[in-house]
């Protein structure tokens, strides 16, 4: 069998060395969806030296995120999550095994669990009627992306933290929320030294000079925080996560040591990915409902009715506004924040669909392309958020992986129902506090709907829209 041609799913042909890494273009997840109309839902890459496989539909993503999960359930490495994530010892990057499993616990046991969410949700309310007060009597175009983004920031740094971190207490003159938006449209690009890893001395992009900047503010600041805890170390106090992980870190008991590293790893997961992905998911509900004032009246007039003209929202409203709750998921299908879920990595060679896989192959996932497949979702490009008002649909669409924004399987994003809680809590309170216009007269269609590619896939440009209060409690 020696010399014997392994089986792979159909692909582009490669290039010497660099091998398909040139069709990835400036938004990979778009490209991908692309090459996928001529290969097939499972296609195969090379890039550079590395065997990548493609999951372009949900019938492939559940067989390799469900009925072979434990197969794939690692991570490669990378030199953005070697910088930003302490060697891979976070959550999202670090390899399936025991401290993956012990840490992802005590992240949702102390921030994530429905009991700990009830417990913040005094947090959230007063984050968001904070934003709202500091909007409402604005006079010009209200920056949403920036506002959205300081929200998220405050309730992810409060809950994680203890505290609000303001720009200005961020180190070497960088914001926190720049620092996190950077730091994630470098860690989402195609590093060729990882794919290459020969010529990843020569930093041909430039990537790896970003990498250690941000990395050196990132460090300075979260050394910051658990420097503040130590200093602290006040009794009968309710712990936030830096004071269980600095406990944990103490415990010689414990079944895998956790160093300072690893609480930094786990501390900037919480922030950057509570922070960017739900503020981002805010963004692009807020773009296509200026797009589509007859749907942005429609869930005002929800609103109206659920909540009344003489309140704020309430977190305890939400479970009535099934309209709402549409729109946050046809956005999310749409516009899934991390449109190429994070790489998979095969443990072991294997056989999957007839084809045989070897081991360390990786595997990305285009959630953006499974969002927007004809087959499942009829009229796929239109935003048309009364396809979930059907009961039941949106459970039978997640079994079948057709809607998987947090992705599937075990890894899978654990903080998928904060992510929820937040994003319609914040929308529903910006459309129920004021209306909104989009500056200059400009028409719905006329607004660029453009994207950057990252971990996260944001906005090119900052969304901009012109208030009218509604409530006059606010004012």
């Amino acid at each position: 069998m020696k010399g014997r041609k392994r089986r792979l799913p159909p692909g582009p042909f490669p290039l010497p060395i660099i091998g398909n890494l040139h069709l990835l273009g400036e938004l990979p997840h778009q490209a991908l969806a692309a090459l996928s109309l001529k290969f097939g839902p499972l296609m195969s890459l090379r890039l550079g030296s590395t065997l990548t496989l493609v999951v372009s539909s949900p019938d492939m993503a559940k067989d390799f995120l469900k009925t072979h999960d434990l197969l794939f359930a690692s991570r490669p490495p990378s030199a953005a999550a070697n910088y930003f994530w302490y060697n891979c010892t976070d959550i999202g990057f670090a390899p399936y095994g025991p401290y993956w499993r012990q840490v992802r616990k005590v992240c949702v046991l102390q921030m994530l669990s429905s009991r700990r969410l009830d417990y913040f949700r005094f947090i959230r309310e007063e984050e968001v009627s904070a934003m709202i007060r500091s909007i409402a009597n604005s006079d010009h175009p209200v920056n949403i992306s920036k506002t959205v983004s300081t929200l998220l920031s405050d309730i992810m740094c409060r809950m994680a933290f203890g505290r609000k971190y303001s720009d200005q207490d961020s180190i070497g003159g960088k914001g926190i929320n720049s620092m996190i938006k950077e730091s994630f449209v470098v860690a989402g690009a195609f590093n060729f030294g990882d794919y290459i890893p020969y010529l990843a001395w020569m930093d041909l992009q430039g990537l790896n000079r970003r990498l250690k900047d941000i990395h050196t503010i990132q460090d300075d600041f979260l050394e910051k925080i658990l420097d503040e805890h130590v200093a602290q170390n006040v009794p009968n106090v309710t712990r936030d996560l830096v004071d269980v992980l600095l406990a944990a870190s103490a415990d010689k008991e414990m079944e895998i040591q956790i160093t300072r590293d690893n609480i930094k790893a786990i501390l900037y997961d919480m922030l950057a990915a509570g922070t960017d992905t739900s503020s981002t998911s805010i963004e692009w509900a807020m773009s296509e409902l200026l797009r589509n004032p007859p749907l942005l009246k429609k869930v005002q007039d929800e609103l109206e009715r659920v909540v009344g003209m003489g309140r704020m929202v309430r977190e305890s409203d939400l479970p009535c506004l099934p309209y709402l709750q549409a729109v946050v998921k046809e956005t999310l299908r749409l516009h899934p924040p991390s449109p190429l879920a994070l790489p998979h990595l095969s443990v072991e060679a294997c056989n999957v669909l007839g084809y045989e896989i070897p081991q360390n192959t990786r595997v990305l996932v285009n959630i953006w392309a499974i969002g927007r497949n004809p087959i499942s979702w009829e009229v796929a490009e239109r935003f048309a958020p009364e396809r979930f008002m059907q009961g039941g649909s949106l459970d039978e669409k997640v079994h079948n992986c057709e809607w998987i924004p947090f992705g599937a399987g075990r890894r899978g994003c654990p903080g998928e129902q904060l992510g929820m809680l937040v994003v319609e809590f914040a929308l529903a309170q910006l459309l129920h506090c004021f209306d909104w216009t989009l500056p200059d007269k400009m028409k719905g269609e006329e607004l660029d709907m453009s994207e950057r590619f990252g971990l996260t896939v944001r906005r090119a440009q900052d969304l901009s829209a012109v208030l009218t209060p509604r409530l006059t409690v606010v004012l």
